[in-house]
């Protein structure tokens, strides 16, 4: 039995709407063991991304949003930390899941903001440099926000958005033709996103069918095993 996946020992049939309970459970845990490494990242990648801009933006202002993304990052990875305390059951998942959609979101201000206080006016070379990070961000999340899929659709739209709108608002042709092509990225690894998540659906959703098949049979070997008792004790009962 693979863990995470719980079999059913009573020998009844779970409802559709108890697998279904279990998949957003799985979906959501996935999420959560994937926030300490996608973090630790996102504060490398802001790291590496402060350095570079340093060249052409004040200081204070790539302070201010190096401390938010690792603030942010910190409140991310506590979440994480006591989402695996508490081993929550499919009853109580609703607030997990909003914070993951949450935490998605305010990540997902912040790496949009890039484009608005880390991008400079005149200097073409770091403006794509922000475009760029900020798209390795994004698809870099496919796979740890994936599963929780509004969380992975809120961060993009709110990291790729200000990106589109700073560079379609420039009237040089190059930055238009950029800020059109960054809406294109955003939609098309939207699509990937809710493909990939699909699949994952229906791989988790296996298994958790077969994890409650296995525990239906066990439990039948169970009833089988206490019936042959029976029997051999009423055989030498007769004797």
């Amino acid at each position: 039995m693979e863990p995470g996946f719980k079999s059913s020992q009573n020998g009844g049939r779970a409802s559709p709407h108890d697998a279904a309970e279990q998949l957003r459970l799985e979906q959501v845990r996935l999420a959560y063991d994937q926030l300490t490494p996608s973090q630790l990242t996102a504060v490398l990648n802001a790291l590496v991304f402060v350095a570079v801009q340093s060249l052409v933006i004040a200081p204070h202002v790539l302070v201010a949003w190096l401390s938010a993304v690792c603030l942010l990052a910190l409140v991310r990875i506590a979440g994480a930390t006591a989402f695996r305390r508490a081993a929550p059951q499919p009853a109580e998942l609703g607030r997990w899941r909003a914070y993951v959609i949450t935490g998605a979101a305010a990540s997902g201000i912040i790496w949009g903001s890039a484009a608005v206080f880390l991008f400079p006016p005149m200097n073409a070379a770091h403006q794509v440099f922000v475009a760029f990070m900020v798209g390795g961000m994004v698809a870099g999340s496919v796979t740890t926000l994936g599963p929780v899929f509004p969380a992975f659709a809120i961060f993009a739209i709110l990291a790729v958005g200000p990106v589109v709108i700073r560079f379609t608002s420039q009237h040089d042709v190059v930055p238009y033709a950029m800020g059109w092509m960054a809406l294109v990225f955003l939609v098309a690894v939207i699509v990937i996103a809710h493909r990939s998540q699909r699949s994952l659906s229906d791989m988790l959703l296996l298994r958790i069918q077969n994890a409650r098949l296995i525990g239906e049979v066990l439990a039948m070997q169970g009833r089988l095993a206490r019936s042959q008792e029976e029997v051999e004790a009423l055989r030498r009962g007769r004797r």
